[in-house]
């Protein structure tokens, strides 16, 4: 039986961006678009898209994760349920013909119920690569290598992988229904790991390095989208501080936790540590960026883009 692929993704003020993915992509069924900006160009881009296409305006910013989760029950409401695999993808995510057929024919080969490609950055080397599971793979995701030179390093055969990220993720529908919908309260950078690891905890996500995909996000040197961009690393911080700590599935992540709190600081200086703190407190609680009262980083983050 054919694949049939419903893609959903989550904008924030990317028309762009989100026109260029869609342009890209091929082998999908239909798509489902959460505009967290309801933006009216953004509605444009949708309506104007060389597929099938499904506009959502929550009318608030849910995150990505919020968003995902919408344009997730959105698709099983429209489809009832009907179709073969779910296609999680960034909007700034760009596919080359043929990637989505290529992804189902590799899932279906190799029994997996996840699949992840090999993620370039704008300068044309692996950018963002998965959790292997194999702990000897892992130092190859610190070093800045071509496509070639990561698979002569690595080896283009199939390795599977603990936690991906949500730049252009292929599941099964039967995997989704079993692990959940993305979860509304990680907002953002984190939603992607709480995913794919209730996928892997069930079953088995594997990592294609013969598949390529670009991850071509816009760059800024604006003050607010530096702000802005602090805001959700802090949010990543305290993300994997509660997945690791408190939840179940994450438990294979908590050595994950010093590092990421030293990227944290190298990035943002010595003055970010109070910051730091609190993203560790809190996470350290069972609190995920998206939930808590206060001054929460979410809370910063919706009172600097309404300005």
């Amino acid at each position: 039986m054919s694949p049939r692929i419903v893609a959903v993704v989550a904008t924030h003020r990317r028309p762009r961006e989100l026109a260029r993915l869609l342009a890209s992509l091929d082998g999908v069924e239909s798509v489902v678009v959460c505009d967290n900006s309801a933006s009216d160009e953004v509605r444009a881009v949708v309506e104007s898209a060389p597929l099938s296409a499904h506009y959502l305006e929550p009318g608030t910013n849910l995150g990505c994760g919020g968003g995902l989760r919408l344009a997730e029950e959105h698709a099983w409401k429209i489809t009832g349920g009907n179709f073969t695999h779910l296609l999680v993808l960034d909007d700034d995510a760009v596919l080359q013909p043929g990637t989505v057929a290529q992804l189902a024919e590799m899932l279906d080969r190799e029994h997996a119920d996840a699949a992840y490609p090999l993620v370039l950055g704008p300068d044309g080397c692996v950018g963002w690569a998965p959790g292997l599971k194999d702990r000897a793979l892992r130092r190859l995701e610190r070093e800045r290598l071509t496509p070639d030179e990561y698979r002569t390093r690595l080896g283009a055969t199939v390795v599977e992988f603990a936690w991906a990220q949500g730049i252009c993720l292929l599941v099964r529908r039967a995997a989704v229904e079993a692990a959940g919908f993305h979860r509304t309260d990680f907002w953002v950078r984190g939603e992607d790991l709480d995913f794919s690891l209730r996928l892997t905890a069930r079953g088995r996500g594997v990592f294609l390095p013969a598949v390529e995909v670009q991850h071509l996000p816009p760059g800024s040197t604006a003050p607010a989208d530096q702000r802005a961009e602090f805001l959700r690393h802090a949010a990543m911080v305290q993300n994997i501080a509660c997945l690791a700590l408190r939840e179940p599935h994450g438990a294979t992540i908590r050595g994950s936790i010093a590092g990421a709190s030293l990227r944290f600081v190298r990035t943002w200086g010595v003055r970010a540590c109070p910051d730091l703190l609190c993203a560790l407190w809190r996470g350290a609680r069972g609190e995920p960026a998206g939930a808590g009262a206060g001054r929460t980083f979410r809370q910063r983050f919706d009172e600097l883009t309404a300005r």
